[in-house]
C-alpha cells in the first residue's frame, strides 16, 4: 500500500491509500460512508488486492488524513465530496492507471456522491452497498421522528455551539465539517433528498450507464429497504440489480450498516462483493 495526495480542482488535497496489484485488470474506487475514514475499508482493500484488483480508498475533505487544519475552519460542503474529491479521486485513477476499468463502490453516502461526479460516466460497474435517501420518513414510527429532531433540533444547535458537527461525541463516527453537516440536515429534511436543492447541471445520475448492484440489509437502521430503493432508482439508465441480505443467510444474528467490511465476514460476504466487482 502507498499513500498519495491528490489535489483537486479546488487546490485542495485528499489523501489516499492505493493498493496495487500487478495482475490487475480493474482499479476499485471505495468512496466512504459519512464520518468513516479510509482505513475502516484497509482489510476489505487487502483481501480485494490479493484477489487480483487494485483498489484506492481516500478519506472526504474535514475526514481522517485529509483534515489537515482545525475543522472549524473548512467551508466545504457535502456535495463537494462528491462533486470535487471523489471526482480528483477518479481522474487520478484514470490518469495513472489508464489500461484498468475503473469500478465505483460507494457505502451509504459514498453511494449517493457517485452521482454527483461527472467523472463517474467513465466506470465500468457501480456498486452501492447500503446506499440510501436520508429522508427521514423512510424510518418508521418513533425512529422517524427521532431522526426528525436530530435534523431539525439537536444536529443545528451542536453545530451553532461548536462550529461545526461533533459526532465523535455521539456516535464515535468522525466530526463533520460546519457546512457539510448543514447540507446534509437541509437534504434529510427534504422528500427529494440531495435532488430538492442540487440544480440538474450538476447531477450525474442520469448520465451513468454502467451496470449496477444495489446491496441492502435486513435490519440496517441506517438504510431502510425502501430508502435504498429510493435512491437506485436515480441511477436510471443503468441495468440495475438489486440484492436483499440477511443475516441468516450468513449464519449470524445482525450485518448491519457497517457490518460488510468487517474482517468477520471474510468468508462469506466478502466473496460475493469481489464477484460483482470482477463482473464489471
Amino acid at each position: 500500500m502507498k499513500t498519495v495526495e491528490i489535489i483537486t480542482d479546488k487546490g485542495y488535497p485528499v489523501s489516499a491509500n492505493v493498493f496495487e496489484s500487478p495482475e490487475s485488470k480493474t482499479i476499485l474506487i471505495i468512496a466512504s460512508a459519512t464520518g468513516v475514514k479510509q482505513s475502516y475499508y484497509r482489510k476489505f482493500s487487502e483481501f480485494v488486492c490479493e484477489k487480483g484488483i487494485s483498489v484506492i480508498t481516500f478519506d472526504y475533505l474535514g475526514i481522517g488524513q485529509s483534515l489537515t487544519q482545525p475543522i472549524q475552519k473548512l467551508n466545504n460542503n457535502a456535495s463537494d465530496w462528491g462533486a470535487t474529491d471523489l471526482h480528483a479521486v477518479a481522474e487520478y485513477a484514470k490518469k495513472h492507471y489508464p489500461e484498468l476499468k475503473i469500478t465505483l463502490l460507494g457505502h451509504s453516502i459514498g453511494g449517493q456522491l457517485i452521482g454527483l461526479s461527472s467523472s463517474s460516466v467513465y466506470a465500468s460497474k457501480i456498486i452501492l452497498v447500503a446506499a440510501q435517501s436520508g429522508y427521514w420518513k423512510f424510518w418508521k414510527g418513533f425512529e422517524g421522528y427521532k431522526l426528525w429532531m436530530y435534523w431539525k433540533v439537536l444536529f443545528p444547535s451542536l453545530i451553532n455551539i461548536f462550529n461545526y458537527l461533533p459526532s465523535k461525541k455521539m456516535s464515535g463516527m468522525e466530526n463533520l465539517p460546519k457546512n457539510v453537516a448543514r447540507q446534509w440536515i437541509k437534504w434529510c429534511l427534504s422528500p427529494d433528498y440531495l435532488f430538492g436543492s442540487i440544480s440538474d447541471q450538476y447531477l450525474f445520475y442520469k448520465n451513468i450507464t454502467a451496470p449496477l448492484t444495489s446491496i441492502s440489509i435486513k435490519n440496517d437502521k441506517f438504510a431502510p429497504r425502501k430508502a435504498v430503493e429510493w435512491i437506485t432508482k436515480k441511477y436510471e439508465n443503468t441495468a440495475s440489480k438489486r440484492i436483499h441480505w440477511s443475516p441468516e443467510d450468513f449464519s449470524t444474528d445482525t450485518i448491519g450498516h457497517f457490518g460488510v467490511f468487517r474482517e468477520k465476514f471474510k468468508d462469506d460476504i466478502w466473496p460475493l462483493l469481489l464477484n460483482e466487482i470482477k463482473h464489471s
